[in-house]
């Protein structure tokens, strides 16, 4: 029977598109946490609580939602997606108490959630031979957004209040609905004799599958016995049989303990080593730059020389500047080293989603790589609920040190797994 591989020609501007609105739209909110703390009475302990339950939301997707983008709804996933995240910014923009803050951004973190797996297993699937550079596009899509969002919101609170910037980016964020109903779409096997695809949404489009050993070794269990066009089990929960799946699933909770314990405490740090509302909102933006520059690269990098190969040079980048940010007494270095440590970065991020990728057959990349997030969220959200307890108790020296101490233990360990591990190799039917 011939096949053919899905075009990624609409798919791709398409993911990038609504990447770019929906990760900006779910960042506006950072740079507005002061001025929200003086008008709701918000603490700096519930700003751990706000960050953390979109870390949660987003995990219950992830890990429970996940699986459904495998059996054909990858396209209603990121249409309900867009959806939820621009009601839980209404919501946000009517909330009357911290509570609700927390309620709207729990609501949000779901809809994001199922929005970028939804996103990633059709980027998989559409060319796998090229996954991790794909995944670095979806993720120099997100850094793009979470470069302009904030941007935004800082320059408009200037002018405007809380409340108007939120619903103004409510109606804004629904734009994303264009790009996913012209483009998400999976290409559906062939039928016998046939050559050319049929557009559809099918739960297991033609996949060429590469050889495990791009990431440097000879194969893993992880696809766990699944056949192309055999229905993926309910859960992603049965990848972690294999040793090196849970190394990979290691390799990116550790990048994600530095997301949940400062990203939404960085603007209570950097107002409190002087910075304004401005410099704080570039600060987002400058760390965006360099990750949105290198994630092609780096994809490629990770398909060439394995995933686990681009990871270890991005942790390398990492760990200093997170420790450094403990001493650190001036906005402006604190600036900068958010530029190079975003290299890092892009480089850790993309380099695990890709050892995930080509590990796992691509039937199962909607579990996959829901589950690689879901337990990196597990991480982020820990961490979160813990970073306004922490900045409370013993200030940055605190937050950074700690967060530092964590990163390396989890690498050290999902390192280990993820290079000595040998399993079972999985192969796509002739």
């Amino acid at each position: 029977m011939s096949q053919r591989q899905p075009s990624t020609t609409r798919l791709v501007p398409s993911v990038v598109t609504a990447m770019v609105l929906l990760s900006g739209a779910s960042f506006v909110i950072f740079p507005l946490i002061p001025a929200l703390q003086s008008s709701l009475g918000v603490s700096t302990a519930e700003i751990g609580y706000l960050a953390a339950v979109g870390f949660g939301a987003a995990l219950i997707a992830e890990l429970i939602v996940a699986p459904a983008a495998d059996r054909g709804h990858a396209r209603l996933m990121a249409v309900t997606g867009v959806l939820l995240v621009a009601a839980s910014l209404g919501m946000s923009a009517l909330a009357g108490a911290g509570w609700q803050l927390i309620v709207a951004r729990g609501i949000g973190g779901f809809g994001f959630g199922i929005f970028v797996i939804a996103a990633s297993a059709l980027l998989v699937r559409s060319d796998h031979a090229r996954s991790g550079e794909l995944l670095g596009r979806l993720g120099a899509a997100e850094l793009a957004g979470i470069a302009i969002g904030p941007l935004a919101s800082g320059v408009a609170i200037s002018f405007a209040g809380p409340s108007a910037i939120l619903g103004v980016t409510a109606v804004v964020v629904l734009a994303a609905l264009i790009p996913v109903l012209a483009g998400f779409r999976e290409a559906r096997r062939a039928a016998a004799g046939v050559g050319d695809a049929i557009d559809g949404d099918d739960p297991h489009p033609t996949t060429g599958g590469i050889a495990a050993g791009v990431m440097g070794f000879d194969g893993t269990d992880a696809g766990g016995g699944l056949r192309l066009g055999a229905t993926p089990p309910a859960s992603s929960l049965d990848l972690l049989r294999s040793p090196r799946i849970i190394g990979i699933v290691l390799l990116y909770a550790a990048v994600m303990v530095p997301t949940g314990a400062y990203d939404g405490i960085w603007p209570r740090f950097m107002a409190d080593i002087g910075a304004s509302p401005l410099l704080t909102a570039a600060s987002y933006a400058l760390f965006a730059i360099p990750y949105v520059l290198v994630a092609g690269w780096a994809g490629r990098l990770a398909d060439r020389r394995g995933g686990v190969s681009a990871y270890w040079r991005g942790l390398a980048i990492l760990l200093p500047i997170v420790t450094l940010y403990g001493f650190v007494g001036n906005p402006f270095i604190a600036t900068g080293m958010g530029f190079v440590e975003s290299t890092g970065q892009a480089l850790a991020f993309i380099g695990a989603a890709a050892a995930m990728a080509h590990g796992v057959d691509p039937a199962r990349a909607g579990s996959a790589q829901g589950l690689l997030r879901g337990i990196g969220l597990v991480a982020a959200t820990i961490a979160a609920a813990l970073s306004g307890l922490a900045y409370e108790a013993g200030g940055q020296l605190l937050l950074f040190g700690g967060t530092a101490v964590a990163v390396f233990v989890i690498a050290a360990v999902g390192l280990l797994l993820a290079r000595n591990w040998r399993g079972r190799s999985w192969s796509a039917p002739a």
